[in-house]
């Protein structure tokens, strides 16, 4: 066997430890529900200065489209680097670590190479972050909501004039905006920039380079930013849309129905965009001036974060990639929301930031997809790409933004409609966006979609009627090079099994080590409990399971992940690390 001499293996450190320091560290910011309406994507109205400065820094990618227009699909797979149907994960209950556990994300992958990754806010879907990814356990924040008071007494007089049948009895959200006087670090935005701040600080000066992840929340509902924000604003110049229509000749499962907003207790009777009321002007520019408004302390927040960079002596070494899972309807389509395969829905910002970056400032029209972020970042840091990845590195867009190759954007939606259910594949190319309707079950096509981008941007035209033949042919075999027609099965691999039987078989789970333990029940659907038992370090606890059932564990460090299933007679589980 080979040895390695005092000398030499001090030589073999050195070069691990400049190897390094020489990649670069990674600011990775997720905005929810971001329309590309900011200034530097041509806004007019929006008030975003810190954005702006960052597009002068970086490339803007002006084609940008999400995999699935839905917040935890879309993370998913940003995150695995995995398209949905690879991933299995579609909706907003399933985790991907149910679906796939075994599943190796973007900072699990630079950890491996060197890097130390720390997260906070919403990079992952809220209920489910992953420790798994994170060098340290994700840490709370304290924060105030931003609602006057009393707002909790005014839920309960709504919800008691509700039908006893109205799922909202016991979900009803507060009013969907509010302008607080209030500063910016009590909101949880703000909170969450002081603790990314502090890390910034700390993890600058540690050896090995870092990627620090900031998921803002706003500007997703309720609307609530400080009151500052609302100023800076005039309500009557926005561009308010009253008059939007439903695109004629599509199938009624393409348009979502604005649900999110009758969440909140002032707009549970929102219109459906079908309906043939509309909202009222008065409500649609209170909504778009609110939007408006949380963009901007997301920007304040954002501007915040590079002065830190320059502060620190780390902006000649630090990656900046921002990105939105989605995009949201603001009066397009007679509609308010995401969730459709449109290209408002699904178009977002994206901006990479490199150091002496020779493209600096330019925009590229090429479409590009979220999917794309995990291999660049590879080539961008000098790692290896993993064999896994789906996506295609943008270094060549990077060095030529004006560069324009051959490249599509592939988005999906899943949809039930009159108890059948659907997936929606659409495809952006330069010129046109093509969207085909299967049976989630079978595969089989039920409706297509055709756009054409050259005329205008507003996809309220659907064409496919009258495209040329030629054209569809080619669109559809391009789109079936990514996403073949088959059958999809919506239960992931990790889910209960009732059918094994109902034999009761309580679990009991120890906790030898130094960390807490969550640990989730998985219904026969493949959901996550909501609220799981927690297992405080040399705990027992005791679970009344059943033969059949599954529960998750995993730790609050990160280190433990781990699948059970009760068996009879009951069993004492000793949850300890490798």
């Amino acid at each position: 066997m080979s040895r390695i001499t005092p000398s030499l293996f001090v030589v073999v450190l050195s070069a691990v430890a400049v190897a390094a320091m020489a990649k670069h560290n990674i600011l990775f910011i997720a905005v929810d529900d971001l329309r590309p309406s900011i200034g530097c994507y041509g806004d007019r109205h929006a008030i975003t200065p810190n954005l702006d400065r960052l597009a002068k820094r970086g490339v803007r990618f002006a084609q940008a489209h999400c995999q699935v227009a839905v917040c935890n699909p879309s993370r998913a797979s940003l995150m695995t680097g995995l398209r949905p149907d690879t991933l299995g994960v579609w909706t907003l209950p399933i985790h991907f670590r149910e679906a796939k556990p075994n599943a190796v994300t973007l900072p699990q992958w630079l950890r491996k190479h060197g890097y130390t990754a720390v997260g906070h806010g919403k990079i992952y879907h809220n209920p489910t972050p992953d420790p798994q990814s994170w060098s340290e356990p994700i840490r709370p924040v304290q924060s105030q909501r931003g609602y006057a008071k009393g707002w909790q007494a005014r839920i309960r007089e709504v919800q008691a004039k509700l039908p006893a049948n109205d799922w909202r009895k016991n979900n009803l959200r507060g009013p969907a905006t509010a302008a607080p006087v209030i500063d910016d670090h009590k909101l949880v935005d703000g909170a969450r920039t002081n603790l990314a701040i502090e890390d910034l600080r700390r993890l600058g000066q540690g050896e090995k380079p870092f990627f620090l992840a900031l998921g803002f929340i706003r500007p997703h509902l309720a609307w609530i930013s400080p009151k500052k924000y609302w100023e800076l604003y005039d309500p009557k110049t926005l561009p308010v849309i009253t008059n939007g229509e439903v695109t004629p000749n599509t199938p009624p499962y393409a348009l979502s129905t604005s649900y999110e907003l009758t969440h909140y207790m002032d707009l549970i009777d929102f219109p459906k965009p079908w309906a043939q009321q509309r909202v009222s002007d008065a409500v649609a520019r209170r909504l778009m001036h609110a939007y408006y408004a949380s963009v901007s302390f997301v920007d304040a927040q954002i501007g915040r974060l590079l002065k830190t960079l320059d502060e620190e002596g780390l902006a000649d070494n630090t990656l900046i990639v921002l990105w939105s899972d989605h995009g949201w309807k603001l009066g397009e389509h007679n509609g308010w929301g995401k969730m459709s395969n449109y290209e408002i829905d699904t178009r977002v910002p994206f901006i990479i930031a490199t150091p002496g970056m020779k493209s600096a400032g330019q925009s590229t029209d090429t479409p590009v997809e979220l999917l794309d972020i995990f291999p660049t970042l590879c080539d961008l840091t000098g790692i290896s790409t993993p064999d896994f990845v789906q996506g295609t590195s943008l270094m060549p867009l990077l060095k030529n933004p004006s560069a324009t190759p051959n490249r599509v954007a592939h988005s999906q939606y899943y949809r039930k409609h009159d108890g059948a259910e659907y997936m929606g594949y659409a495809m952006r190319t330069s010129t046109h966006r093509f969207v085909e309707w299967r049976e989630f079950g079978t595969g089989k096509v039920t409706a297509r979609e055709l756009y054409d981008h050259r005329e205008n941007h507003s996809e309220t035209v659907n064409l496919i009627d009258d495209a040329p033949e030629k054209l569809v042919q080619s669109l559809t075999a391009r789109l079936l090079k990514t996403h073949p027609r088959r059958a999809l099965q919506m239960v992931p691999a990790v889910h209960s099994n009732p059918n094994r039987g109902r034999q009761p078989a309580p679990l009991v789970l120890s906790n030898k080590t130094n960390t807490e333990i969550r640990v989730y029940a998985i219904n026969p659907r493949g959901h996550r409990s909501r609220r799981p038992h927690v297992v405080k370090p040399d705990a027992t606890t005791k679970i009344n399971a059943r033969i059949g059932g599954v529960f998750v564990v995993e730790s609050r460090d990160g280190t433990i992940h781990e699948i059970h299933s009760p068996s009879f007679p009951s069993r004492t589980i000793n949850i300890k690390r490798e």
